[in-house]
């Protein structure tokens, strides 16, 4: 699904973005990433939990932000106490590496025209230029009859074909790694939120994020750890812990915004070299200066 801005995607100036959201191709960050994994979480699994006060959504907080922050900015998240109300569910990106043997679907190095260590572009999609073709093929085609007369469109094979190719940067994939930690206060809403990671994806442990029309794939970690207060007779308050980690598969477009070149860029290929001609007076006329040659 691409969103309706698309002022954040670092276009050509002039690029028609009808034509952006036939392809879908936008800048793939670190963000971009991230979002997709969150989005999954809140518009895939939709953590729920029965409580005291029914059928309830879980929270998902990305990364549990400070706490004078969260008391301002989201006042249901804590109880008069200022504890945090469970169930909860919150994710933390805890790595990144760039692994050359986990390198996805673009298998090699590709450097760029310039010969200058930079890694180069990938076409990702070419298209003919159909008034410049036009213009070539209607001069091919003319030629003179037996009476000298021009004949036009005079049919035959044309090989200037003007290709319009776009090109972004290729593909740098990272494993991004994700722990996603779900709080409870009882053994069934434990129950009720990691049914869902274990069972969604089947018999695998694979799934597909999505975001702005890239895909990026995730693996979830077969072990799911727990770390239970309940055995201990202290005055704290029980908590149910399940730590889940998630290893994503994905790539990076373009070095950010500090990139000095385009993620999108349109090329047109050469059909034709014109080399021009100098004009030579014949002898005896005066030249450009006024003297006979």
């Amino acid at each position: 699904m691409l969103p309706d801005n698309f002022d954040f995607a670092q276009l050509p100036e002039g690029m028609d973005t009808a034509s952006l959201r036939e392809i879908g191709i936008l800048a793939s960050t670190i963000e971009t990433i991230d979002y997709a994994m969150v989005s999954w979480l809140k518009e895939s699994i939709k953590p729920f939990a029965n409580t005291n006060e029914g059928h309830i959504d879980v929270p998902v907080l990305w990364q549990t932000p400070e706490r004078s922050y969260q008391i301002k900015n989201d006042l249901g998240l804590r109880d008069d106490g200022g504890a945090l109300k469970l169930p909860l569910l919150s994710i933390e990106r805890t790595g990144m590496t760039k692994d050359p043997n986990k390198k996805g679907g673009f298998q090699a190095q590709v450097y760029s025209k310039n010969r200058d260590g930079r890694p180069g572009r990938w076409v990702i999609a070419k298209r003919i230029v159909a008034d410049k073709t036009r213009n070539f093929a209607r001069v091919e085609g003319q030629r003179r009859n037996l009476t000298g007369k021009a004949q036009p469109y005079y049919p035959r094979i044309n090989k200037k074909i003007v290709i319009q190719s776009l090109s972004i940067p290729i593909p740098v994939y990272v494993n991004v790694n994700y722990k996603i930690v779900l709080k409870t206060e009882y053994q069934q809403q434990m129950n009720e939120l990691v049914t869902p990671f274990v069972t969604r994806t089947g018999q695998i442990n694979s799934f597909v994020l999505k975001r702005n029309g890239h895909l990026y794939e995730a693996f979830i970690e077969q072990e799911f750890t727990h770390s239970n207060n309940i055995a201990n007779l202290e005055e704290e308050s029980r908590q149910y812990n399940t730590d889940i980690n998630i290893r994503v598969l994905g790539y990076l477009i373009g070095e950010g915004d500090d990139d000095d070149r385009p993620i999108v860029r349109i090329d047109e290929n050469t059909v034709e070299y014109a080399f021009p001609s100098e004009s030579v007076l014949p002898a005896g006329l005066p030249n450009l200066f006024g003297e006979t040659s």
